[in-house]
Parts: C-alpha cells; structure tokens; sequence
C-alpha cells in the first residue's frame, strides 16, 4: 500500500474523530468517527466548513474555538457540548497549511463527573441542613474509632460543654472531668460496661461544668459497634442539651409541690371560720332552746353574733383573695381609677381595725397627714390597706402596729410597721409570690395571697411596695403611690 493510504487506514482505525481544515476552515479530510460524532455526511462535506455542513454546529463552542484556532494558528485544547448532547474533549494543532482536529467522546466521563459533582452538592446541602438541625436543637454528634484512634465530633459538640470556640482536640478525660460528681460514677461505669458486656446501646444523663461555672444538663445516646467476635470498634452518639427541659421539669415539680401545699393550706383555713361559725350558731341555737331563751339583743347574744360575723367576714376574704388570683392570672382585675384623697380612708379602715387590734390586744395607732391626693381605685386600696394592718395584727405577736401616710418627694408614702420578729432579708421578695409564707415563721394562718395581691394592685397604680426592717426591730411595709399632679 501507498502511504496515503496507509495513513487513510490509520485514521479509520483510531477511536478519535479526524477532521483536516484548510487555511478557510474547510474540510480537507475526515474519518467515519468525525463524520458520527460530528453528525457531518461523510464523503460528500470535503470543501465545506463543519458549520456549513452541519448548521446545528453555528454558534456552538467548538465553532467559536476553532475559528480562533484558524486565525492565530495556535495549539489548543478545549471541551465542547454538541446541540446532541454529546460532550467532546478537543485537540487543535497546525500542521503545515493545514489545521489538524482530534476529538476524542467523553460524554460518558462528563456525566459521571457531573453526576458526582451533583452528588457532592446535595451532600453539602444535606450537611448543612443537618449542621443547622443540629444547632437549632442544641445537639452534636461524635464518633470514637477505637481501632484508629480517631475521635469526630460535629462542629457544636464544644459549644455543649461550654466552649465557644472547638478546642484543638477532644478527648475522654477532659469529658470525664466535666462532669458533675454526683453523676460521673455512673457515666464511668457505663462506658466500662461496654468492653464487659454484650452491650449494642446505652443512654446517660449527666450534668456538665462549664468554664463560666454554670452547671448544664446533656443527654447522650451512643450506639456500639463490633466485629465479628463482639470486639468494640467504635462508639457513636448524639448529645442534647436538655437543661431548659430540666428547669422546666423542676419548676413543674415544684408548681406540684405548691399546688399541695396550698390545696392542704386552702382547705385549713376555709375549715376554720366554717368551724367557728358553726359553733357560734350551735351556741345560739341552744340559747334559744333553753329553759329562759335568751333575747336577740341580750349581751350573750350580741357576742355569738360578733364572733359569727368576724368570721363571716374572714370567710369572704378568703374566697375574694382566691378570686382576685384568678383574675390577676386572666388579666380580668378591673379599676376604676378615679382622683381623691387617700387620707380619710386610711383614718378610716384604721378605726374599722379597732375592735379587733382590742381584742387581740394589740395597741393600733395611725399617724396620717392629709391631704393626701393621688388617683386610685377606692375598693381596691381598701383592700391594700387592709391586708397590711392585718398581717401587721397577724404576725406583730402582740406588739404595736404604726400606721403612717405623709408625702414624700412628690410622693405618696404610706408606713405600717410592727414590732414583731420581722422578716429575714432572704425572704424580702419571694413573701410577694403567690402562695408564699416567710420560712421558719410559726403558722399564723392565710392563704399566702395577700401581699401578691397588694403589689399587683400597686403595680396597676403606678406604684411599688416592699419590706424593710422598723426602727427599733419588727417589720415595715412601705408603699409609695404618685400624687395627683406630682
């Protein structure tokens, strides 16, 4: 054979697609596998440009590179996409006055590599999402490979043991030596129980110090691997910060606790007038059925009465108490606010106190400058009033009970002390709690609702109340109230 046509041969056998351009871009000489991938008619395009024999080829990426290619006679390698779908990896090079073409078909390979780079992508976007799902629920994931050594953690594990910041390795004894006392035998025992037993999974609670000197809660489930003989390869888990849960669950308890308490307190202190006035009206029911009946205006009488109405009277403090909490609670506590003098009606429900400051023996002044104006609702500071001179009665433990009004610096300052055991400092803002009673203090009797219910009545106000130490030892409730214009 000549050389042409061993070269011709040559060309038909290679796996590339042959394409020879004149100077004009012309086709001079291809093989069958350019003409294939090229969608170009074989035998009948030689004198034709590629584009002219094949439009679908204008404006493509192989047309722009190769009319490049024809006018700097440079080297060039390129990728190109046909309109077919079909992805080509090019080889241009001048030979001569001519300019060779080899094209070789990596459709397959620009798939593959576009699918995993797809598939990379969805992967990053997974991770993200589960990074994200992570924080957002205060949780981390880690992993020890006991063969290698290997320790994994995401990248919030840190921030679960208090570190702002990942540290530069974790390892077990800095997990150890977080954990609370109380809590890190068990932890220990169970992570020694994984080498000693057939066991696939555990779960632990435990507290953790953080570096801020905070204790936090964290909850772990691991997961065990093995090989075939049972030996432990590697431990996985997910952590969860379940501190907030755990605040709840003991303010839940407690709201349980005081619940009880104050169902077992409630019910106490309700019995106690009923019983009373029962016996007050089992008392009168005898006078009557007596052999001389006593008359309803008769001393003996008029005192069962007294007692019966005094304890009416507690009765419907009690019960009205209840039902302000309940309306603090659904923000239903209505007040008719209305401008006045406080003066007359603090002189007032102090005389109203008299009879039973007297009883009690119990020595009840009021020193009240007037006037004294302000806006207020007038049952309502009735009702603030009240319940200090009564607790003022309640725990003085017999001593004399000051009742002070004056202005003060634009305010209205009113004063009602005692001289009894006071109230300890510790306990200055948890007695204004609902249901609360001062810790230590012999039962005296009450709901635990009535200073709640005057500092809730102030706050409506404008005003504020608090507990400080009387002169001289005891109590003093003092509440400030603005004054009308002030």
């Amino acid at each position: 054979m000549s050389a042409q046509t061993r070269l011709q041969v040559l060309r038909e056998m290679m796996a590339e697609a042959f394409l020879a351009l004149d100077a004009q871009g012309t086709i001079h000489e291809l093989n069958h596998r350019a003409a294939s991938l090229l969608g170009l008619p074989y035998g009948s395009c030689e004198g034709l440009t590629p584009w002219a024999a094949q439009p679908m080829l204008a404006g493509t990426t192989l047309h722009e590179r190769l009319l490049d290619a024809l006018t700097t006679r440079e080297p060039a390698r390129f990728l190109s996409e046909l309109p077919s779908g079909v992805w080509l990896e090019l080889s241009v090079r001048p030979v001569g006055g001519e300019m060779w073409v080899l094209a070789t078909d990596i459709t397959r390979r620009q798939r593959a590599e576009t699918e995993v780079a797809r598939t990379e992508e969805r992967f990053r976007q997974l991770g993200e999402r589960f990074q994200v799902a992570l924080e957002s629920a205060q949780m981390a994931v880690w992993e020890t490979n006991l063969v290698t050594g290997q320790v994994f953690r995401s990248e919030g594990h840190d921030r679960l043991y208090g570190y702002p910041q990942p540290l530069e390795e974790w390892t077990h004894e800095r997990f150890l030596a977080s954990l609370h006392p109380d809590d890190r035998p068990a932890v220990e025992a169970q992570v020694t129980a994984i080498f000693h037993n057939d066991v696939l999974s555990y779960s632990s609670t435990f507290r953790t110090h953080w570096p801020d000197n905070t204790w936090h809660w964290l909850n772990s489930r691991s997961r065990v691997i093995r090989d075939a003989n049972g030996k432990v390869m590697v431990v996985r888990g997910a952590i969860l910060d379940i501190t907030a849960l755990k605040e709840t669950e003991e303010a839940l308890q407690e709201a349980v606790r005081t619940r009880d308490d104050f169902l077992s307190v409630a019910s106490h202190e309700l019995r106690t007038p009923l019983t009373s006035l029962r016996l007050q009206v089992d008392l009168l029911r005898r006078m009557a059925e007596g052999k001389e009946p006593e008359s309803v205006g008769s001393d003996k009488v008029k005192a069962r009465l007294d007692a019966a109405d005094r304890q009416l009277r507690r009765l419907a403090s009690l019960l009205d108490n209840l039902l302000d909490v309940s309306r603090i609670r659904t923000g239903k506590l209505d007040f008719e606010l209305a401008r006045g003098d406080l003066a007359p009606m603090v002189q007032d429900l102090v005389a109203r106190f008299g009879d039973e400051a007297k009883q009690a023996g119990v020595e009840l002044d009021a020193r009240v400058e007037g006037p004294a104006p302000c806006r207020f609702d007038k049952l309502r500071m009735e009702q603030v009033v009240s319940n200090l001179i009564s607790n003022a009665l309640r725990y003085g433990q017999g001593t004399p009970v000051h009742v002070a009004l004056r202005c003060h610096d634009g305010q209205l300052r009113l004063t009602v002390r005692d001289g009894g055991p006071g109230v300890p400092k510790a306990e200055r803002e948890r007695i204004f709690q609902r249901f609360a009673q001062v810790q230590g203090s012999a039962r005296t009797g009450g709901l635990g609702l009535g200073l709640y219910i005057v500092e809730q009545i102030l706050e409506a106000h404008g005003g504020r109340v608090w507990v400080e130490d009387a002169p001289g030892g005891g109590a003093a409730f003092v509440v400030t109230l603005p004054m009308e214009g002030a």
